[in-house]
């Protein structure tokens, strides 16, 4: 029965096993043909067409025609052969006329689902990827994060891309004139609710735990949160956070260096352990317990080694004075 599994309808309609089932239907094949039906082979809908066709060609009654039938019959045919031969032209143009709309259907909806259809790149925890896009800006993806883009990048005449985790990008300038700028020559990100619109500049994007923060290194963006009229133009230096409203400080008030993950390093200076545990747990896919909540406010400086999970933890159990204990996926710090 292997060999019905991928049968056509024409295919059962010249098989003889078939069409002897469906004139005789033998009671020592039923059990077999059931079997087959009930496995749910993916020729089904064929075999179902194909028995509805046969079936109803056995059960159509003979009709004995006339006597002068035959007569008739050629009469009509000779006075209706340059009628047929028109039909037969209009018939062959509404063929050809159905197979170009098809076609042109079928490009219409592949054109319409590339220019809709996203290309997404992610990284899982504990990694990090490096991307080109489409316009040789470079894109930088720490653990757990991820960048999207239309897949007709070319086609659309705009740089248009949305993350989420942490990225660092470096956008390629394209134009020299900043007072008149292009549609194509534009950059757009897009982060949660926050938009970001770019000429050309190295930023460093991340959006956790309902948080969006924005570090500018070289250039000049304009940040705006979505459905507000406010906007915050950057300058190199400064950080803009998004928890509700729209937030400006400087690269010192932030007491960490936000850039500092691309060198699989943390530099902070004030910055808490729970802060610290929150991005371990970002990174690394991990839950904390933190048994002794009075550690979580202690403020560390310095710079921590985050290339490695034994690393982190290592240090976080000389600074707290905590001893670690894993079980599966959660890890406790207890105090000594």
């Amino acid at each position: 029965m292997e060999k019905y599994n991928t049968y056509s309808t024409e295919d059962f309609l010249s098989d003889a096993g078939f069409i002897r089932w469906i004139k005789e239907g033998a009671e020592e094949e039923r059990q077999q043909w059931e079997e087959w039906q009930e496995s749910q082979p993916e020729s089904l809908k064929a075999y179902q067409q194909a028995t509805l066709i046969l079936r109803t060609v056995l059960t159509a009654k003979r009709i004995e025609p006339a006597k002068d039938f035959g007569t008739s019959l050629f009469a009509d045919i000779q006075t209706s052969i340059g009628q047929q031969e028109k039909r037969n032209k209009i018939i062959k143009w509404v063929r050809v006329a159905s197979v170009a709309v098809a076609a042109m259907l079928i490009i219409a909806i592949g054109i319409g689902w590339y220019e809709q259809s996203m290309i997404t790149i992610s990284t899982e925890y504990a990694q990090q990827k490096r991307i080109t896009l489409p316009d040789n800006s470079i894109v930088t993806l720490n653990a757990n994060s991820s960048i999207s883009f239309h897949r007709a990048w070319a086609w659309q005449n705009k740089r248009e891309v949305w993350v989420s985790g942490e990225v660092y990008l470096n956008v390629k300038h394209l134009n020299a004139d900043p007072t008149h700028i292009q549609n194509k020559e534009e950059f757009r990100l897009h982060a949660g609710k926050i938009l970001v619109d770019v000429l050309g500049t190295e930023f460093n994007v991340k959006q956790r735990r309902q948080q969006v923060q924005i570090a500018l290194l070289r250039g000049k963006i304009r940040v705006q949160a979505e459905n507000q009229s406010q906007a915050i133009i950057m300058k190199p230096g400064e950080i803009v956070r998004y928890n509700g409203i729209l937030q400006k400080q400087t690269l010192e008030q932030a007491r960490n260096v936000p850039e500092a993950w691309l060198e699989g390093n943390m530099v902070v200076s004030g910055l808490t352990a729970r802060q610290i545990i929150d991005n371990f747990e970002d990174t690394y896919g991990y839950k904390v317990v933190l048994e002794d909540s009075t550690l979580a406010s202690k403020q560390i400086d310095g710079t921590i080694a985050f290339n490695s999970e034994e690393t982190i933890l290592y240090t976080l159990s000389n600074i707290l004075n905590v001893n670690i204990y894993k079980e599966g996926r959660i890890i406790y710090l207890r105090s000594r």
